[in-house]
């Protein structure tokens, strides 16, 4: 049975290497990933909490949704996520037709190198060894490989 755990970040990775350093050797290899970019449709940097409320409140009477942006964006809204540029500028677009003026793509992530833990042949001794790496695989559980 294929077991995988992830996506890990290279701090993360090196955690799970060391931990899975006690397994047998062969049973187990970080695999390289990569996260692609993000974009979002974004309103600010807004200047402070009560100017975000009042803003949420203008975009819900245009019959827009808004979310948080995260935490490098605060105090701002997103208006939405997008796997690329494009989607995210046609998503503007759309937005501006509703009337949304203040708003503009900028790119939430870069492509980020990323690691999945794979288990390629976890039989049940080495799923019993595994479960003693639930502390270094950063609270993300072993499932079936994809």
């Amino acid at each position: 049975m294929c077991l995988q755990a992830g996506v890990f970040n290279e701090q993360q990775a090196d955690a799970v290497r060391r931990a899975a350093a006690s397994l047998p050797a062969g049973s187990w290899r970080l695999e390289p990933v990569q996260l692609p970019g993000r974009w979002m449709v974004y309103v600010g940097k807004l200047a402070d909490a009560d100017a975000v409320r009042t803003k949420r409140s203008e975009l819900r009477d245009l019959g827009v949704d808004t979310d948080r942006p995260g935490a490098a964006l605060e105090p701002g809204l997103s208006l939405g996520r997008f796997s690329s540029e494009e989607a995210a500028q046609r998503a503007l677009t759309d937005l501006g037709r509703k009337g949304v003026r203040t708003a503009r793509v900028v790119q939430e992530r870069r492509d980020t190198p990323a690691y999945l833990l794979r288990l390629p042949n976890a039989d049940a001794a080495l799923r019993q060894q595994v479960r003693g790496l639930r502390g270094a695989l950063a609270g993300k559980e072993l499932r079936g490989c994809e």
